[in-house]
């Protein structure tokens, strides 16, 4: 099947590409609109700091009196120690209270579908069982900017911290959808299938953690790749279609970049092929319309200090491949 990428009225920003030969209907676009818009601000929560400047400011003020009191011989060593414990019991009880309420509003984002038909899809003779491209979503770090290309989809700069004693928890990359049609679902005599996509990462990246230090703590700066694959059906919902998951499985990858009060930089290269965490699902749990499949890649970031930074060096370049479910013995 041909891959026409191109720009369509959708892309107000420059980070949507719609392959035209595989356009989508217009209440199915707008699900997958709102999915996406809740996915973003799930995002924006998981990325929210724990400690706040409010919390940092207080901590460091903590320090320069018990680095001042301690020096004194004459100090009250009660005093310190009532000190740091007050603080450490508020500083546990803030962040507790944040996850709380961070989890409370991603659950809040969670969209339930209706119930599934246990109808056996009875498939016609298909031509290509692949899941057929239909568009990417892509998203960017604080200094990062990103261009879909005829290679694939490009990424450069990246983010930094630059105010005193700030860190950062950010991510860049991307999610593709596809679609594979009833006609074309493939045959399985136990009714079981296995999709098993897979990625491409090249270029690299640059990570820069400074050395330790008294007032900002230990100097860090970290990436890592987050893969998930999604398959899912439309269902209707009080408000219209809504996305009803079928299967998915998502998790951390072994590549990683963790440098940790080094004062250097390092280069690391991106790992090429990747093999998306595969699913299996059942004939049973699908009806006879549209299925969909979602791969998301993430590179998510750590910054602590200030100058800590993770930069595509030169570019980090994705690409994404059509792939048909492969039926399980």
């Amino acid at each position: 099947m041909k891959d026409n990428r191109v720009k369509t009225s959708l892309d107000t920003n420059g980070l949507f590409v719609e392959n035209t030969a595989q356009r989508l209907e217009q209440e199915v676009v707008q699900a997958l609109a709102t999915r996406r818009s809740a996915h973003l601000d799930m995002l924006a929560a998981a990325q929210e700091n724990d400690f706040t400047p409010d919390m940092r400011r207080e901590s460091s003020e903590l320090r320069r009196r018990a680095a001042r009191t301690t020096a004194d011989s004459s100090f009250d060593f009660k005093k310190l120690d009532s000190d740091l414990r007050d603080a450490a019991i508020k500083k546990s009880d803030t962040i507790s209270q944040a996850i709380r309420e961070r989890v409370a509003r991603d659950r809040a984002l969670v969209t339930l579908g209706g119930k599934w038909s246990d109808f056996h899809v009875t498939p016609t003779p298909p031509v290509d069982h692949s899941f057929w491209w239909a568009f990417t979503n892509s998203h960017v770090a604080p200094g990062t900017q990103s261009a879909f290309q005829d290679d694939g989809l490009h990424f450069w700069g990246g983010p930094k911290v630059n105010n005193y004693n700030g860190e950062m928890h950010t991510s860049f990359g991307a999610v593709a959808t596809f679609a594979l049609q009833p006609a074309r679902f493939p045959p399985s005599s136990s009714g079981m299938f296995r999709s098993s996509p897979h990625v491409e990462l090249f270029g690299g990246i640059v990570a820069y953690a400074p050395d330790w230090d008294l007032i900002q703590g230990n100097g860090i700066a970290e990436a890592q790749l987050y893969f998930r694959q999604s398959i899912f059906q439309m269902r209707l919902g009080p408000t219209g279609p809504l996305p009803a998951i079928i299967a998915e499985a998502k998790g951390q990858d072994a590549w990683r970049v963790y440098l940790k009060n080094t004062g250097y930089s390092r280069h690391a290269d991106m790992p090429g092929f990747k093999a998306i965490p595969e699913v299996t699902y059942s004939q049973s749990q699908i009806a006879p319309q549209e299925l969909f499949a979602e791969i998301e890649f993430r590179l998510v970031i750590y910054l602590n200090c200030t100058g800590a930074l993770v930069w595509c060096d030169p570019e980090v370049l994705f690409r994404t491949f059509q792939w048909a479910p492969t039926p399980v013995p």
